[in-house]
């Protein structure tokens, strides 16, 4: 009962989270469909830990050619389920050659298994019984050849964990820099969720490194000891899932957005219209209020457009455009800070009248522009006005 509790937990979460971020998702958030692809090739990875760990060799041993592709397609799977969320609307046929390693990887093990016979396999059945990663020469070929797939598979594997983590860190910094030319207000767009749900992936996969090296014999007569891995990739995947089926896709919100507001071509000779323009918004108007504000909305009032926007503002104010903004809300926080009328109101209420989203983003764009908090720009502004009535009552 234990043992079969174990290798069920894992199919258990995959399924759920494969079949719910699946139906009805590909039209309007291939991001999400794609984490659901990915639980399903989860799903068969642990069908195959199923296999073994409930003594099904027969099966397993015709099955590990798609326990091999689907391990080696994890990481792939992430990076394009990052990339669907913030850089591309959809994937092109070019980004199938990240699966061809495990694709080569796997197809070779498949022959190997055709092609061995019957009493070589049963040799290998034999092997998987008593420790099948355990890498020694068993003095027969097929199996020989088996094992260094599998050390190969491992090696493909270990190289997929550190070169996609350095991409996604790269996708996730650039996705930072372009949501902050186009919102104001970018905290709610920001990955930081999905670092964690990364951090969660490489714990799952460092889990299975560990639970590798100790040999799956380990685990296969103590059902308790199997229960262990069961429930750590149970709760990390389920908690993967969680997160990415809160997440909409970005890239389509500003595909909407560019087809909301048409880019147009601009004249020549404006680069100095659209500077005045600007700055008459943003002094007078104070645009900078709308805590929602996107670049789109300010290239539809100035009669502009959205490129054309980003780049005065890079090359002019030598700022994107969500540093932009602030710069006149921490303006805008500061005279209130300065204004004895507004000492009665919160740090929170005056980072909300200045136009900021909550009480941390002011903060942090507060500091970012001044160097010090503004708790701290109150209380040296109270210290300036009582030195200066000290210093007038004594003259």
């Amino acid at each position: 009962m234990i043992r079969y509790l174990a290798v069920l937990n894992p199919l258990y979460a995959t399924l759920f989270w494969a079949i719910v971020l699946t139906i009805g998702t590909l039209r309007i958030n291939r991001a999400k469909f794609m984490l659901g692809v990915f639980m399903m090739v989860a799903f068969f990875l642990y069908l195959g830990h199923a296999f073994y760990f409930t003594r099904n060799f027969q099966i397993f041993t015709w099955y590990e050619w798609i326990y091999t592709l689907t391990s080696l397609a994890v990481f792939p799977m992430y990076y394009h389920y990052i990339r669907l969320l913030t850089v591309e609307t959809r994937l092109k046929p070019s980004d199938l050659l990240h699966y061809l390693p495990g694709l080569i990887v796997a197809v070779a093990s498949l022959f190997l298994i055709i092609f061995m016979g019957p009493i070589n396999r049963l040799a290998y059945i034999h092997h998987l019984e008593h420790g099948s990663h355990s890498f020694y020469l068993s003095g027969n070929p097929w199996i020989d050849a088996y094992q260094m797939l599998f050390l190969l598979s491992r090696l493909i594997f270990g190289i997929q964990i550190f070169a996609y983590l350095v991409l996604n860190i790269r996708l996730i910094r650039l996705h930072k820099e372009n949501i902050a030319q186009y919102y104001s207000n970018p905290e709610e767009l920001n990955l930081n969720w999905a670092q964690l749900m990364y951090i969660f992936l490489l714990l799952t996969s460092l889990a299975g490194f560990i639970f590798n090296a100790l040999g799956r014999s380990t685990f296969l007569d103590n059902s308790v000891k199997l229960l262990i891995p069961s429930f750590i990739f149970s709760v990390l995947l389920f908690v993967i899932g969680y997160l990415g089926n809160r997440q909409d896709q970005i890239v389509s919100q500003i595909v909407k957005l560019d087809e909301m507001y048409p880019q147009e071509e601009r004249p020549e000779n404006e680069p100095n219209n659209v500077v005045l323009k600007l700055e008459e918004y943003f002094t007078s108007e104070k645009a900078y209020l709308n805590k929602d504000l996107k670049i789109w909305e300010v290239s539809k009032m100035i009669n502009s457009n959205r490129t054309y926007v980003s780049g005065i503002i890079n090359k002019h104010y030598g700022m994107n455009f969500c540093t932009y903004v602030n710069h006149h809300r921490v303006k805008e926080a500061r005279w209130m800070l300065e204004t004895e009328s507004f000492d009665g109101y919160t740090l929170e209420h005056i980072g909300d009248l200045s136009g900021f989203g909550s009480l941390n983003s002011f903060i942090r764009a507060f500091q970012k522009e001044t160097g010090i908090t503004p708790g701290k720009y109150r209380e040296d502004r109270k210290v300036r006005k009582s030195d200066q009535s000290f210093a007038q009552i004594n003259t």
